[in-house]
């Protein structure tokens, strides 16, 4: 059977799904034709999709959307029925946290709830073979007016029982470019229960279902890499596993194994603060680790263990990072603003810590409520919610805290990098404050030019790069 696969991605620039490629390598192996299309901008390219539906007569279709894409789905399976009559099935963290939401969506025919791989090729087969749809595990299914609730079916414990991923589908890997710089994930599940995450929420849904936490063998992990060495020129990957460091024996067989390969590859992984010393950091250097990334979220501990239910202290972070210098490998933090309880003077503890800590790159993001989690329900219960459909978690806050404004918290957010890199790489914060000062008058040369006082805002430029820039100093 032909399977359409539809990614919506708009304002991200992510070049893989994980799940949509193992979905599509299982629908493969199972001998079906697989197509997928990726929905960056949701009204440009609508055309082209419902171009690509009729020319491939696929006989079903599946979405993948997350919480931002979400208000997008309904619309587009409208659109896509009005032109094909074709059964259409959604997926992805979002249904499984929400599969509620199943009422809300009008021409969607059901919604797949955790692991989808064995659970769609069962669905695919059985709308082949023309059987019988509302009984399969891990789906829940319109029919005759009603929802069929099915329940979880266990989760796939030997995650080398799956085949490789099928990156082949995604555009990045279709263009002929030089160098890729391909992304691998050889576990599943984290033991953590970071209150804004969704793993708290999914183990709930897989309770007494198997084993949540999951690796596959180093042996499996090394082969499909080199699988993709032949397939692709690149000479750096990236690991998203989401903490690479918590298995420090499989870390050191993984980093031995690949250092004896010596295939000249660099790569950059996810470590926790607490979950890796100095042994495994020199484990990593010498397997070809280039860059470790490290979620440090807020540098007010108290924040950070009672909101956000991340127990470790500065004192661990600062400890990581300095045995990731001490080895030779590059640092980068992640960090959030706008978290419930967050006031100007924790976001000025998290810019301290990241000037303490020196890392050479960093994320700064705006916290988000995502429903299912404990803080996103929590933020709804309290009437924190204020807008609940930003496209990003870059720019713009949802919430309407107590304590802090929104505009603060936006205006953080874009002068983080710029505040941080000024304690101690001038270089790098000029650059920041360059591109700051570059988005802040393109945005304002259109609203000028409508206004027709583009001219006034050209002749006054360098003048307000420097105001801008001394406001930011300060």
């Amino acid at each position: 059977m032909r399977v359409f696969l539809v990614l919506l991605k708009i304002n991200s620039n992510c070049q893989w799904h994980v799940g949509l490629s193992y979905i599509s390598a299982v629908l493969k192996k199972g001998g079906h034709d697989v197509e997928l299309f990726e929905l960056e901008n949701f009204h440009e390219q609508n055309h082209f999709l419902l171009e690509r539906i009729k020319e491939f007569r696929p006989g079903v279709i599946g979405i993948s959307s997350n919480s931002h894409q979400f208000k997008y789905v309904d619309i587009l399976a409208k659109e896509i029925k009005d032109c094909v009559s074709v059964p259409i099935f959604l997926g992805g963290v979002h249904t499984t946290l929400n599969p509620e939401n199943i009422k809300e969506l009008k021409y969607v025919d059901g919604v797949c709830i955790g692991e989808g791989e064995e659970a769609f090729l069962e669905l695919v087969n059985a709308i082949n073979n023309k059987r019988n749809l509302t009984d399969i595990k891990n789906f829940w299914i319109k029919h005759g007016g009603e929802v069929i609730k099915n329940t979880s079916r266990p989760l796939i414990e030997n995650l080398n029982f799956l085949p490789f991923p099928d990156r082949s589908i995604f555009n990045y890997f279709k263009e002929k470019k030089t160098k890729k710089v391909p992304r691998f994930i050889f576990s599943r599940g984290c033991p953590f229960d970071c209150a804004y995450c969704c793993n708290h929420a999914i183990k709930k849904v897989y309770k007494d279902l198997g084993k949540y936490v999951r690796f596959r063998t180093v042996n499996m992990a090394i082969a499909e890499i080199e699988a993709e060495l032949q397939k692709y020129n690149f000479s750096h990957f990236k690991l998203d596993d989401d903490t690479f460091s918590l298995n420090k024996s499989w870390l050191k067989e993984f980093c031995n194994t690949i250092a004896i390969k010596n295939w000249n590859l660099t790569f950059e992984c996810n470590v926790r603060p607490g979950t890796i010393d100095a042994e495994a950091m020199n484990a990593l250097k010498k397997g070809g680790c280039t860059l470790v990334k490290i979620g440090i979220e807020t540098g007010n501990e108290a924040l950070r263990k009672e909101v956000l239910n991340r127990k470790f202290s500065n004192q661990d972070i600062i400890k990581t990072f300095k045995i990731a210098k001490e080895n030779g490998i590059k640092t980068f933090s992640f960090n959030m603003i706008g978290i419930p309880g967050e006031n100007r003077t924790t976001i000025k503890e998290t810019i301290d810590l990241n000037a303490k800590i020196k890392p050479d790159f960093m994320q700064v993001t705006i916290f988000y409520p995502y429903r299912g989690t404990v803080l996103g329900d929590e933020c709804f219960r309290k009437g924190y919610v204020e807008r609940f459909s930003e496209d990003s978690y870059m720019e713009k806050s949802s919430l309407k805290l107590p304590g802090i404004s929104r505009h603060l918290i936006e205006k953080s957010a874009k002068n983080f990098k710029f505040k941080v890199y000024w304690h101690y790489d001038k270089k790098k914060a000029l650059k920041e404050a360059i591109l700051i000062v570059k988005m802040f008058i393109l945005s304002n040369f259109v609203l000028c030019f409508v206004f027709k006082k583009a001219r006034i805002l050209v002749k006054n430029i360098k003048k307000i790069r420097l105001t801008l820039i001394r406001k930011m100093i300060k």
